[in-house]
């Protein structure tokens, strides 16, 4: 699998994960009465949102693409940082996206 594949399979598997994740949170707050804010759901449903923004921007703009799938990776971290995998992947991604910026 060519690098550049796996950064783009990466970068919108994190989006994708993001984006779901961060819209359950907010319907199960949303339906229970524990009184849980939706501010840390709604930071993985931005980082989603820009990590799938950057991805697709990236063809015709990969600096300013790739700079927003970084900042809606280390955006979704505040979310998952209780977790293990989720910011191990983040970090991947970044790190992917700034090699293939390097690369370019």
């Amino acid at each position: 699998m060519a690098p550049a594949h796996l950064t783009r399979i990466a970068t919108l598997s994190l989006g994708l994960l993001y984006v779901a994740a961060g819209v359950t949170e907010i319907a199960r707050a949303a339906t229970t009465s524990g009184g849980e804010g939706v501010f840390l759901p709604a930071t993985l449903v931005a980082g989603g949102a820009l990590v799938l923004a950057g991805l697709f921007l990236t063809s015709r703009r990969p600096h300013v693409g790739r700079g927003l799938v970084c900042v809606g990776s280390l955006l979704g971290i505040l979310a998952t940082v209780g977790t293990v995998v989720v910011p191990a992947l983040a970090v991947a991604v970044v790190f992917l996206n700034l090699r293939e910026t390097a690369s370019a």
